[in-house]
Protein backbone atom coordinates (compact mmCIF):
# COMPACT_ATOMS: atom_id res chain seq x y z
CA UNK A 1 0.00 0.00 0.00
CA UNK A 2 2.51 2.32 0.89
CA UNK A 3 4.34 2.08 -2.79
CA UNK A 4 0.75 3.14 -4.03
CA UNK A 5 1.13 6.61 -3.14
CA UNK A 6 4.11 7.09 -5.12
CA UNK A 7 2.87 5.18 -7.98
CA UNK A 8 -0.67 7.15 -8.29
CA UNK A 9 0.73 10.36 -9.86
CA UNK A 10 3.02 8.27 -12.65
CA UNK A 11 -0.07 6.11 -13.59
CA UNK A 12 -1.61 9.54 -13.53
CA UNK A 13 0.44 10.90 -16.38
CA UNK A 14 0.04 7.78 -18.49
CA UNK A 15 -3.59 7.82 -18.19
CA UNK A 16 -3.79 11.55 -19.05
CA UNK A 17 -1.60 11.00 -22.33
CA UNK A 18 -3.78 7.77 -22.92
CA UNK A 19 -6.78 9.94 -22.52
CA UNK A 20 -5.27 12.99 -25.29
CA UNK A 21 -4.62 10.18 -27.59
CA UNK A 22 -7.68 8.69 -27.42
CA UNK A 23 -9.51 12.25 -27.86
CA UNK A 24 -7.46 13.35 -31.10
CA UNK A 25 -7.74 10.08 -32.41
CA UNK A 26 -11.30 10.26 -32.61
CA UNK A 27 -11.84 14.03 -32.44
CA UNK A 28 -14.01 14.29 -28.95
CA UNK A 29 -14.03 16.87 -26.36
CA UNK A 30 -15.33 15.58 -23.00
CA UNK A 31 -15.97 18.91 -20.60
CA UNK A 32 -14.74 21.33 -22.89
CA UNK A 33 -11.53 19.73 -22.80
CA UNK A 34 -9.57 19.46 -26.17
CA UNK A 35 -7.14 16.71 -26.51
CA UNK A 36 -4.01 19.22 -26.36
CA UNK A 37 -5.88 19.98 -22.93
CA UNK A 38 -4.94 16.28 -22.10
CA UNK A 39 -1.44 16.07 -22.96
CA UNK A 40 -0.56 20.09 -21.07
CA UNK A 41 -1.99 18.62 -17.70
CA UNK A 42 -0.04 15.33 -18.22
CA UNK A 43 2.70 17.57 -18.97
CA UNK A 44 2.40 19.60 -15.80
CA UNK A 45 1.80 16.46 -13.78
CA UNK A 46 5.09 15.21 -14.91
CA UNK A 47 6.97 17.89 -14.19
CA UNK A 48 5.52 17.87 -10.48
CA UNK A 49 6.26 14.26 -10.27
CA UNK A 50 9.89 14.75 -11.32
CA UNK A 51 10.48 17.90 -8.92
CA UNK A 52 9.00 15.95 -6.12
CA UNK A 53 11.38 12.83 -6.93
CA UNK A 54 14.48 15.41 -7.60
CA UNK A 55 13.54 17.13 -4.07
CA UNK A 56 13.49 13.72 -2.24
CA UNK A 57 17.08 12.89 -3.93
CA UNK A 58 18.30 16.23 -2.47
CA UNK A 59 16.81 15.86 0.85
CA UNK A 60 18.19 12.31 1.20
CA UNK A 61 22.16 13.49 0.20
CA UNK A 62 21.72 15.84 2.82
CA UNK A 63 20.85 13.83 5.53
CA UNK A 64 23.80 11.64 4.59
CA UNK A 65 26.17 14.49 5.00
Amino acid sequence: MKNLRFDFPRVLVVVLAIVGIVTAALNLTFGGFTPIMWFLLSLIVLLIVTCHEIMTIRISLERKK
